[in-house]
């Protein structure tokens, strides 16, 4: 019997560097856990806009918020940025925000910067900032929002699609939601994932015809992509602070002071310490592919047996005897066929 002490099936952790990537530049933002809830009028603006935040986020969503008044012939810049790609627990957020090139310099000059050097009150005011109507006349913006359990249902099914992977697409899906959409975007700017030249050149081949810059540090070198930044962190801190779990019964008894979220943190761990459940493991806010939480689940947990892996197991043994060597190799003693003795190559021009 196969023994893991898990409550999912992690056939692949996903790589450590996953969890760490940005651990310097992310855990400098005070944590949103740090608030025991948003404010009503910091939720409202949520709602108002029509984003699920005070539900369960058990599947991921896409939003767009109004588009500006545009002319066939205006031309947009766009950028992309994200949030909570590290975490062990909660969304990741992928967003864009577009603006007219007539309108970038205002869009600019708003002091727009990278979100995770900006005070949580900064990047709200910020965000707030984008919705007015003056802003909202020359720019855009929009997020694909992708739940905890979306993530580990990705990372741990046995044909892995990773979080490079899982980020590429969730950028490639905005690009073309927002043209789409009637959005005549002709420059792009985005933060990378993964080496830069490589990122690049695949999003030039499914979007010829659009100057794109893929850029490390994008989001403090481009104020689009900054705005992108904070969009993005925004939206992921307010699943956080109004986090309503799936499990119902849960929603009273575990705290919600998740500290950063990262495997780093000394209060992300305390958290999931302290909320381990030994025979049903987490609830849907953890992801459960990070080896941070495979390995408290390995420690603490009780062990569980899966019937279907060791079904899949006796099966591929049960197959492999018919893909055993030729005679010979592995069974010396044993006859060759007679129908490979009888038969006779066949000459078709004279049998025809």
């Amino acid at each position: 019997m196969t023994t893991q002490n898990l409550r999912t099936r992690p056939y692949e952790s996903d790589d450590q560097a996953s969890e760490t990537e940005g651990l310097d530049k992310n855990t400098s933002a005070a944590p949103p856990s740090k608030r025991a809830k948003a404010s009503q009028s910091d939720l409202a603006v949520f709602i108002s806009l029509g984003l699920p935040i005070d539900e369960a986020l058990t599947k991921s969503y896409t939003f767009f918020s109004p588009l500006p008044s545009s002319d066939p012939s205006d031309e947009y810049v766009l950028g992309v940025d994200e949030a909570g790609r590290g975490p062990v627990l909660g969304p990741m957020v992928y967003a864009t925000c577009f603006c007219k090139e007539t309108y970038y310099d205002e869009l600019s000059s708003l002091g727009f910067a990278d979100s995770k050097q900006l005070t949580e009150e900064q990047r709200d005011r910020l965000f707030a900032r984008l919705q007015q109507p003056d802003v909202r006349e020359g720019s855009g913006w929009s997020i694909r929002c992708i739940s905890p359990q979306d993530i580990s249902l990705c990372m741990l099914r046995r044909n892995k699609y990773n979080l490079n992977a899982l980020a590429h697409d969730a950028t490639i899906e905005l690009l073309r939601d927002t043209l789409a959409k009637g959005v005549n975007v002709r420059r792009v700017f985005i933060d990378t994932v993964g080496p830069p030249a490589t990122y690049q050149k695949k999003l030039e081949g499914l979007f010829p015809g659009i100057k794109i810059t893929v850029a490390k540090k994008a989001d403090s070198l481009y104020p689009i992509v900054s705005a992108a930044s904070i969009c993005a962190k925004v939206t992921r801190d307010a699943h956080l602070l109004n986090w309503t779990f799936a499990e119902s019964k849960l929603q009273n008894k575990l705290s919600t002071v998740y500290g950063s979220g990262y495997p780093g943190d000394p209060n992300t761990i305390k958290w999931l310490r302290e909320s381990l459940d030994l025979v049903f493991g987490y609830p849907g806010i953890i992801r459960f592919s990070w080896s941070t939480c495979v390995k408290i689940l390995e420690d603490k947990a009780v062990p569980v047996t899966w019937a279907d892996d060791e079904e899949a197991s006796t099966n591929a043994k049960r197959a492999s005897k018919f893909f055993t060597q030729t005679q010979g190799a592995r069974n010396p003693g044993r006859p060759r066929s007679q129908f490979f003795g009888r038969r006779r190559p066949i000459d078709l021009g004279v049998t025809l």
